[in-house]
């Protein structure tokens, strides 16, 4: 090959090309195919990538490759019986097979899987494991805790009352001292057996802290677990002298339950109960059924109904971004309750409790926090540029300003931090540790962490203008495409979408939804006529 690269030198750390050096070409690799277990060289790659057998194998920089755990790099790719690739998982065996196996020593077998359809399976249940990892440890340090101070207490019990128990001693030990040493031996060996299982729980806890990041296992195992630990209750009853009945007392020992408060992510449990964390969810499977529907009336100007949330007993609030400068209140059936009138226009709104709203004012450049009951606001922050859509999850306020970001803010108003995030960026939303938005021009829907970091994006076709969007059960997304009209659902991977209404459901210019997670429905703000709906949505 009179390629430049087939002229490269090597050095020692460069690993050579597995053809080449076949041929005794010494040419440093530059990828590796998985599929191939082969380290290539430019040239070589070329040829690879327009071979008919090979042009769909994923590629790996070498660079990349380097750095992989050696458990990884070192896995087989082929059968060494067949000398064929795996595309076969064997259940019976636990092992990968080839296709050949399957007539030899796995002949007898049953039940194979495709390795392509196991590993999608993994990779969904890894990133739902994901969502229980930060819980799982708090709830390891509240067991921990709850554990060191029981022993504390013990401990404590035991020496208030050994001195108890030798005073009384003391008075009458001419006549009751065999009695004495005998009550004192029951505690003695009371105190070693519970001291010891406080003991071996305080240790076990501490092994499972330290080991967290490789722990897999349900959380409801803690559940049990803590369900079975007990705490003691001492008591000594001092006995009486009468004639020949002469005793020091009695010792009681009780076990009394003992329960451990859990920290519970509401959110979480609610998208993803624990008997379903391991299910994955069909995408086709999600309904919708109209509950209610609700036509507001006009006001000062035509409205144009932005920003939805759900308050205190169902009701409902809807924002105005009109001149009207209004919020709507609905009861859970979606009857007109009262307006609340504003000085600025709100854009988006979310319910942050006790009473309490948060909202955008994108002319004001401001983020307002208002209470209900007294129509005041209790705190605002002002930006330097426009701000836009508003979630709250995790105790923090997450604020889209336009051309920055979206910050971080605790319910005083301080931001905590900035998430860098670009392009035309409207509507956001959040369930747990996630946040979700969309992005019109290209048309964009987005999942990261609350570092900011991507977990999954989902680029639509067309320009269909991609606006309000919420977070349902399971984790399933739910997006209204302005432009065109429709509603879609996304999976909570990020990888399949269907529609779900479309404009002859009556969609005219859909732009805001919220969803209910304690009672699984989802509200719709259709049009900017005031047509709102509210759908009960079954999985």
């Amino acid at each position: 090959m009179g390629s430049y690269f087939s002229n490269i030198k090597m050095d020692d750390s460069d690993i050579q090309c597995t053809l080449c050096s076949k041929r005794d070409i010494p040419n440093a690799a530059v990828i590796w195919c998985a599929v191939c277990d082969e380290k290539l060289c430019q040239s070589c790659n070329e040829i690879h990538k327009y071979l008919k057998i090979s042009s769909s194998h994923e590629v790996t920089a070498l660079d990349v490759y380097k750095k992989l755990p050696s458990f990884i790099s070192s896995l087989k790719q082929t059968c060494d019986s067949h000398e064929e690739h795996f595309k076969l998982y064997c259940p019976a065996h636990r092992e990968p097979c080839c296709y050949k196996c399957t007539t030899t020593k796995h002949k007898t077998c049953h039940g194979f899987q495709t390795l392509d359809s196991l590993i999608e399976q993994s990779q969904s249940q890894f990133l739902d494991l994901e969502c229980t990892i930060d819980e799982l440890n708090i709830n390891i340090e509240t067991v921990f805790n709850n554990r060191t101070a029981a022993l504390i207490e013990l401990d404590d019990q035991v020496l208030d009352l050994a001195m108890n128990i030798k005073k009384t001693g003391e008075k009458i030990r001419e006549k009751l001292e065999s009695n004495e040493k005998e009550i004192l031996q029951q505690l003695s060996v009371v105190h070693s057996k519970y001291k010891a299982i406080f003991e071996n729980t305080v240790e076990e806890l501490q092994t499972m802290k330290a080991e967290i990041n490789s722990l897999q296992k349900n959380i409801e195992e803690m559940k049990e677990f803590a369900s079975d630990q007990k705490n003691v209750a001492l008591k000594f009853t001092p006995g009486q002298i009468l004639k020949q009945d002469i005793f020091l007392g009695t010792l009681v020992v009780e076990e009394v339950a003992c329960e451990i408060p859990f920290k519970k992510n509401a959110s979480l449990e609610a998208a993803f109960p624990l008997d379903m964390l391991d299910i994955v969810q069909n995408i086709e499977s999600v309904k919708m059924h109209t509950s209610s529907q609700t036509k507001i009336l006009e006001g000062k100007v035509t409205r144009n109904l932005a920003g939805c949330t759900f308050l205190e007993n169902d009701q409902m609030l809807l924002s105005d971004w009109s001149e009207n400068n209004e919020l709507l209140i609905l009861d859970k059936q979606g009857e007109h309750l009262r307006n609340i009138v504003l000085d600025k226009k709100a854009f988006d709104v979310v319910y942050v409790g006790n009473h309490c709203v948060a909202m955008t004012l994108p002319d004001a450049k401001q983020v307002s926090i208002l209470d209900l009951k007294s129509n005041q606001e209790k705190i605002h922050v002002t930006f330097e540029n426009r701000c836009w859509g508003i979630t709250y999850s995790e105790n923090t306020l997450f604020v889209r300003e336009y051309s920055v970001g979206i910050h971080c803010l605790d319910l005083n108003g301080t931001i905590r931090e900035t998430i860098p995030v670009h392009g035309y960026i409207t509507h956001i939303t959040s369930l747990g540790r996630k946040l979700y938005y969309t992005e019109h021009t290209p048309d964009v829907v987005h999942c990261c962490d609350l570092n900011g970091t991507e977990i999954w994006h989902l680029a639509l076709d067309g320009r269909g203008a991609p606006k309000g969007i919420a977070v349902g059960k399971f984790g399933f997304v739910f997006v209204v495409l302005e432009n065109e009209r429709k509603l879609l659902v996304i999976s909570p991977d990020g990888k399949k979408h269907r529609e779900l209404l479309n404009e002859e459901n009556g969609l005219k210019e859909p732009h805001a939804l919220v969803y209910d997670m304690n009672r699984n429905k989802l509200l719709l703000m259709k049009d900017k006529t005031g047509l709102t709906e509210l759908y009960d949505v079954s999985y």
